[in-house]
C-alpha cells in the first residue's frame, strides 16, 4: 500500500488557515465547490491588472488574452488527454454548457429518438436532455441497484438498441461518489451509432481523465470543482464539433471549431485562475506522482504530468475515504449510500451521503457549522434529484454529505466524527 502524504500542499490553500470563532475551518464540502490555491488567485489578479481586455483585437491586452484562450484549452486537452486544443470549448460551468449542447443537437432529434439517462446523474445532465422530448425524443432511465448505487449495466444494454441516438451518463455520482463504467456504456452506444455525453464535473478532481481512453463523445466538467474559478468546459470529438450547427448570434462570422462555439464574452479571468489550476496539477504531480509514471506509458510533458497527480491523489484520497467509512459504519441509525464494500472502493470517490435517524441534513449541517465543519445537506440530492425521489429519503430531510479532497486530512475527519459521535 502507498504511503503517500499529500497533505504538505495545504500550505498552499489560503483558505484552509481561515479561522472563526477560535476554530480553524474544516472543509468537507469539495463536491460542492473546491477551495483554490494562491497560484490561481494570483493568476486572475494579474491577469486583472495587467492582461485585461476583450479577444479579437490588435492592440496588446487583446492580443494576450487571444493567447491565454489558446492556453486555457491546451492545458485542458492536456488534463483530459484531447487530441487538441480546438475539441475545448469554453463556458460559465456544466451545466449552461449541456444545455447549449443540447440546443445545438435539437437539430437532428427526430420523433421516435431515445435519449437513455442515468438515474443517479445530475440534474444538469437529466433535464437539459429531457427538453428534447418536445422535438419526439423520448426520455428512457438506466436505473440503478439500490444496495449499492451501481448503475444496472443489463438493464442499460436491454434498453439501447436502434432508435437510441444520445446515452447521458455522469463519470461519478456527486451524491454517492460512484464511479460509473463508461467504457462499457461507450461500447454499448457506439454499437448502435449512438453518442455518449459524459458529465465529468465530480471526478475531474479525484480520478485522471482520458478521453481517448474512455472513448466518449463528448465530456464535462467545472473548474471550480478542481481548484479552479467558476468556469466550465466541454470537451467533444473534432468530428461532431465540425458537423454540428450550434446556434449562436453571429454565427456567420466563425464557422471553425473552437470559435464557432463561443457565444459571447468568456469569463477571461476565470479562465486565467483555470490555467493556474491545471498547473498547480502539473506540480502535484511532479512532485509527489513519481511512483505513478509507470501506469503511463506513451505519456509525456504536462500529460504525464497530470497523469500523475491525479493518480497519486486517487491514492491519498482511497486512504482518506476508507477512514471515513471506518468511522462511520455501524453508527446506530446511520445509513451510508452507495458502494461500502471497501475491495470496490477503487469504483468509489471519497465522498460519503448518509442519513441519521433522529436527524434531517438540514439539522446535522448547522450544527457541523457551530463547530466549524462544513458539509452539505441534500434534501434535494445536490442536484441529483431523481436519485433521492428513488430512493425516498426527501421526506425524512435528505442525504448529509461528507465529500473529501486531497487537500484534507485524518485531523479533520476525526474532529467531524467527534462530532457526529456526540449526536
Amino acid at each position: 500500500m502507498s504511503k503517500i502524504d499529500l497533505s504538505p500542499l495545504r500550505k498552499h490553500f489560503p483558505a484552509l488557515s481561515k479561522i472563526d470563532k477560535g476554530k480553524k475551518r474544516i472543509y468537507l464540502d469539495g463536491a460542492g465547490g473546491t477551495q483554490v490555491p494562491q497560484s490561481v488567485i494570483d493568476a486572475m489578479v494579474n491577469y486583472l491588472i495587467n492582461n485585461n481586455g476583450n479577444y479579437g483585437g490588435y492592440f496588446d491586452t487583446s492580443i494576450e488574452t487571444d493567447r491565454m484562450l489558446v492556453d486555457i484549452r491546451e492545458s485542458m486537452a492536456d488534463f483530459l488527454n484531447a487530441s487538441s486544443w480546438k475539441e475545448i470549448l469554453l463556458g460559465a460551468n456544466m451545466t449552461t454548457l449541456t444545455f447549449s449542447l443540447v440546443w445545438a443537437l435539437s437539430k437532428i432529434i427526430k420523433p421516435g429518438d431515445e435519449i437513455l439517462l442515468d438515474r443517479t446523474a445530475h440534474g444538469g445532465n437529466i433535464d437539459a436532455w429531457r427538453y428534447l422530448q418536445e422535438y419526439g425524443a423520448v426520455i428512457k432511465y438506466i436505473e440503478f441497484k439500490s444496495d449499492d448505487c451501481t448503475l444496472d449495466y443489463d438493464m442499460a444494454e436491454r434498453l439501447t438498441g436502434k432508435k437510441t441516438k444520445i446515452i447521458a451518463v455522469g463519470l461519478a455520482s456527486n451524491a454517492t461518489g460512484t464511479i460509473h463504467d463508461i467504457k462499457k456504456l461507450s461500447s454499448l452506444a457506439h454499437k448502435y451509432g449512438a453518442l455518449i455525453f459524459v458529465d465529468a464535473v465530480h471526478a475531474a478532481p479525484h480520478i485522471p481523465i482520458d478521453v481517448i481512453d474512455l472513448d466518449a463523445d463528448f465530456l464535462t466538467c467545472s473548474a471550480y470543482k478542481f481548484f479552479g474559478p467558476h468556469v466550465g468546459f466541454i470537451w467533444g470529438k473534432a468530428t461532431h464539433l465540425e458537423n454540428i450547427d450550434p446556434r449562436r448570434p453571429w454565427a456567420e462570422v466563425s464557422t471553425e471549431i473552437p470559435s464557432k462555439y463561443i457565444l459571447g464574452t468568456p469569463n477571461m479571468e476565470g479562465f486565467a485562475g483555470a490555467i493556474a489550476a491545471i498547473g498547480y496539477l502539473a506540480m502535484v504531480g511532479k512532485e509527489y506522482g513519481s511512483e505513478f509514471a509507470g501506469g503511463y506509458p506513451g505519456f509525456s510533458g504536462r500529460k504525464l504530468e497530470l497523469k500523475k497527480a491525479m493518480a497519486a491523489i486517487a491514492e491519498y484520497e482511497r486512504i482518506l475515504g476508507l477512514n471515513l467509512y471506518e468511522g462511520l459504519k455501524g453508527k446506530k441509525g446511520l445509513r451510508i449510500y452507495g458502494i461500502t464494500d471497501i475491495s470496490g472502493f477503487n469504483w468509489r470517490c471519497p465522498t460519503f451521503s448518509f442519513t441519521l435517524e433522529g436527524y434531517t441534513s438540514a439539522q446535522i449541517c448547522r450544527i457541523m457549522n457551530e463547530n466549524g465543519i462544513f458539509v452539505w445537506n441534500g434534501e434535494e440530492g445536490f442536484g441529483a434529484y431523481e436519485l433521492v425521489k428513488k430512493l425516498d429519503v426527501v421526506k425524512s430531510g435528505g442525504l448529509l454529505r461528507v465529500s473529501l479532497e486531497h487537500y484534507n486530512i485524518m485531523e479533520e475527519i476525526d474532529s467531524f466524527l467527534r462530532v457526529l459521535d456526540k449526536l
